[in-house]
Order: C-alpha cells, then structure tokens, then sequence
C-alpha cells in the first residue's frame, strides 16, 4: 500500500515529517491541520493514532481547544475500539477535561468525560479512585451527567440493587464505550451483595466523656460471601476498647445475618463522628473484592460530670484533748479537677494547732487523690458531754459543692 501511494505521490510519512518540522517551528496550527492529515493516511492503527495525539496536542499549543478537545476525544475511541484496556485512555480523558474546561459551552460536556472516567474506575473495580472522583465532582452541575453519577452512587451503595435487578440510568455513550458499561454494570450488581448496618445501643444521647458505651453491627448477605476484612472507623475523639470480631474469613450463605458488638469510649466532649463500618468481601469462583460500608453515627458527647469523694479520719493524740484530722479528696468522675477548695468547720470550742481550716488544690486529675492533715485541740477539758462533729466540704467553680463528710470529736 506504501509503494502504490508513493507512485500517486502521496506518503503519509512525508506529511508527518512536515507537521512535525512546523510543530518545531512553532506553526501549531498548521501543524495540527497536517498531523490530522496524515491520521487519515497512514494504514497501521498505531500511526493513526499516534498522528491524532499529535493533532490534538499541536491544537492545545495554538489555543484551539475545542478543535482540541475534539481530537483527544476521537483519539480516547479509536483506542478502545482497537481493543486498549480502558485504563489505558484515562489519561486523553485527562486532556479532554483540560481543554473543555478552557471553553464556555464545549460540545462534549466535562461531566461526561467525568462520568466515562467513573465507570472505568468502576468496572476497573478502583474503588478508591472511584470515590475520589465523586467527591471531587461540582456539586452545583445539573446537568444530566450529574443525574447520572448520583443515581449510579446510589445504585453501588444500595444493598437491594442486585435483588430489585437496578440497572444504570440511560446515557448518550458512544459505542465504543458500551463494554465498559457493561463490565461496570456488572460490578455494581456484585457490590450489592452484602449490607451493613450500624446501630447505637442504649441510650446515645446520654453518653458522657469516658464512660463506656456499645454500638451493634449487623450484616446481610444476599449470596454465598467470604468476608475477609472489617474494621470500623473511630475517629480521634474516641477509641475502641473490644469488639467481638469473630477470626475471618467469615463465611455468609444468601439471606445469612451476622452481628458484631463495638465497645467504644469517648475521650473528648462535643460531636464524634463513629463510622463507617467497612468490610471487603469477595464471592466463590470469582475474581476481585468489593467494599461496602455503613453509614457513619454522629454523637453529641457530654463533658463528664465532676465528683468528688471526700472522707475524714481521726486519731487522738492526747486522750479526749487533742487530735489529727486526716482529710482525704479523690477525684472519681471523668474529667479532671480544677481549683478544688476543701473547707473544713471548726465549731466553737476547738483550735486548729497546725494546718487550715480551707485547702486548695489546684488540679486533681481522674483517679487522683490528695490527703492532708489538721491538728486540733479542745479549749478545755471536758469529760461529759456529746462531743464535737467536725464537717468538711469539697467545691469547685465558684463554690459548687461536689461532696461532703464529717467525723465526731470527743463525748460519751
């Protein structure tokens, strides 16, 4: 074929090496025109395809980006109908985007191409880029693009979408993309095999920073599964402390339920965000894996409620004359305690000989304690009579009382 055209005059490699010498030259836009001249020249796939890249990417460099947008476009095509994988044409999807974003009204629509990038990933089984591209997505966009990747989000996450047979939306793809919709079609279905759900238990709005609560997860499988990973997502303001994780891979047959039990506590006050569940499970005499995951649980943590423990104890020193007091403060709530202020009262008829009657502490953190010592003593000697009660109390900000205790002095 080369021979014959060169008897009529006409070399497709002659008319490269123009647009290439004019590409060098800066002329891009001629060099464009001549790159895309030979495309429709040359006999072997890969030259045609090789001529087109350079069409597209001698347009970009003139500013044509429409004219380039095109050219990357028809290049993405000839690729996938000449059999490439379809991750092989992510990058002129790329460029595609580029240049339509150059333009006020393209005629190939940026969330088509994104959508045409989505279901690679999908029938790819990229499931991390998959949701990567979605959250990068222009949520203002209305277009039917846009319609299109949130009706296919929802199908991929819906557990019933293989038992109600959900199919994907209808779309303006072109031909040489339906294979890709097909495989991408059938890994959705896959996805929906198993559900999870997350529940709270007990009463969630009562939970206080530090004290330990359950969350419950149930899966449902709609085929025979192996499961072979879960874990759940805590977040920093909280930790996990046990869960009845049974030794995977876990085996589900269709229609099977399984629970799992989270014990989880909160370290810090204010909104705590636990979740997702995620699982990865995989299905008999098939390749690949697929993810599911919960939706997250949203908790309003309240700062724990501060207590005090306070006890007093006494031991004579001078028969029914003189004492010391041992006073003792431990803090047994949640949270630590700040300027703690012990008073002790001291009623008539007795001295403090060594101490004070009001003790700061300034911080008492949980599970801390603190002890001190008054030395007291009786003005005078009695030896009938009830004795003396010798109180003290614990406060906090601004004299809150936390707690309270009391010892009896003396008498009969």
């Amino acid at each position: 074929m080369f021979i014959l055209r060169r008897i009529f005059g006409i070399d497709p490699q002659k008319d490269f090496s123009k647009a290439r010498m004019a590409f060098d030259q800066g002329k891009y836009s001629l060099a464009s025109k001549l790159f895309e001249k030979t495309y429709k020249k040359f006999d072997t796939i890969d030259m045609r395809i090789i001529s087109l890249e350079n069409a597209a990417i001698a347009a970009e460099y003139a500013d044509m980006f429409e004219k380039s947008l095109e050219l990357y476009y028809h290049t993405l095509l000839i690729k996938l109908s000449t059999g490439q994988r379809p991750k092989e044409v992510l990058n002129d999807i790329d460029k595609a985007i580029q240049m339509a974003r150059h333009i006020e009204k393209p005629s190939i629509s940026i969330n088509k191409l994104f959508f045409m990038k989505f279901l690679i990933f999908l029938s790819e089984k990229e499931f991390d880029q998959l949701t990567a591209l979605y959250n990068r997505l222009n949520k203002d966009s209305s277009d039917k693009y846009k319609e299109a990747f949130d009706k296919t989000w929802t199908l991929i996450h819906s557990s019933d979408t293989f038992e109600k047979k959900e199919v994907f939306p209808q779309f303006d793809l072109p031909k040489e993309f339906h294979s890709i919709l097909d495989e991408a079609e059938k890994v959705m279905q896959r996805c929906s095999l198993c559900e999870v759900e997350l529940k709270a238990m007990g009463q969630p709005e009562d939970i206080q920073k530090g004290t330990e609560f359950d969350l419950s997860v149930t899966i449902t499988s709609h085929a025979h599964l192996s499961i072979g990973k879960i874990s759940l997502k805590t977040g920093p303001r909280g930790r996990l402390l046990t869960s009845s994780i049974p030794e995977l891979p876990l085996k589900m047959s269709t229609g099977e339920n399984y629970s799992i039990i989270f014990s989880l506590i909160p370290n810090l006050p204010g909104d705590w965000s636990v979740g997702p569940l995620s699982l990865v499970y995989s299905i008999p005499s098939e390749t690949g894996d697929y993810p599911v995951t919960s939706a997250p649980i949203l908790f309003v943590v309240k700062d724990a409620v501060p207590a005090l423990k306070l006890s007093m104890n006494s031991e004579t020193i001078e028969e029914d004359l003189e004492y010391v007091l041992t006073i003792s403060a431990e803090n047994v709530g949640k949270t630590g305690l700040q300027d703690v202020k012990i008073v002790t009262e001291i009623p008539e008829g007795i001295k403090i000989q060594e101490g004070t009657s009001e003790k700061y502490i300034s911080t008492l953190g949980e599970g801390e304690s603190f002890q001190y010592d008054i030395r007291v003593s009786f003005d005078l000697d009695k030896t009938h009579f009830s004795g003396y009660i010798i109180k003290a109390n614990g406060y906090i900000e601004d004299d809150k009382k936390l707690s309270k205790c009391s010892v009896r002095l003396g008498g009969n």
